[in-house]
């Protein structure tokens, strides 16, 4: 029974982070909730691995990265997303503002490469620290720290060339 309860914790506490998380692979909503479901019934089979002393999130993310990755190899359909929440607390009168500059933003980070893309999103969208991104990737620290530099160099390339305000952004912080 302790089984149950744990995993319908995790369930609890889990779930709608792992599906932003699947959905940025998937790209499909109904998909990203199936992935994570496959997730839960892998993570009850294999509960005894899991170390009790650690966090959960990282090994449910990592077991939630190789189930879309498994899905895309199969040929699964991608489709264009929609807004994750930011990562900072922003004041009422700039919410139009920011969800807008963030839409364009998300759709920026959902171009990269796979390599970028994961790190930014569980850093930025997700807030896990570079020791947490590195156990679920399965990579150095310094080589997150490397992916998240040259991510968001990409990702301001781009900004300014599709969007131009850059500059215009950044002088208002």
């Amino acid at each position: 029974m302790e089984r149950e309860k744990r995993l319908e914790t995790w369930m609890d506490l889990y779930t709608q982070r792992l599906v932003r998380l699947a959905y940025t692979y998937v790209r499909e909503w109904t998909t990203a909730e199936d992935k994570v479901q496959d997730t839960f019934v892998k993570v009850y089979e294999k509960m005894d691995q899991f170390k009790e002393d650690h966090d959960p999130f990282p090994w449910l993310a990592r077991i939630v990265i190789n189930e879309c990755r498994m899905a895309q190899r199969k040929g699964w359909r991608e489709i264009i997303s929609v807004l994750l929440p930011e990562r900072a607390d922003i004041s009422s009168e700039d919410t139009f503002f920011v969800m807008e500059s963030n839409q364009k933003m998300y759709d920026i980070v959902l171009k990269l490469l796979e390599p970028y893309r994961t790190p930014i999103i569980l850093y930025y969208f997700e807030e896990l620290s570079l020791k947490q991104i590195s156990e679920i990737l399965g990579i150095n620290e310094g080589t997150v720290k490397s992916r998240l530099a040259r991510g968001r160099k990409r990702l301001r390339k781009v900004w300014e060339e599709e969007y131009h305000e850059f500059g215009q952004a950044n002088q208002s912080c």
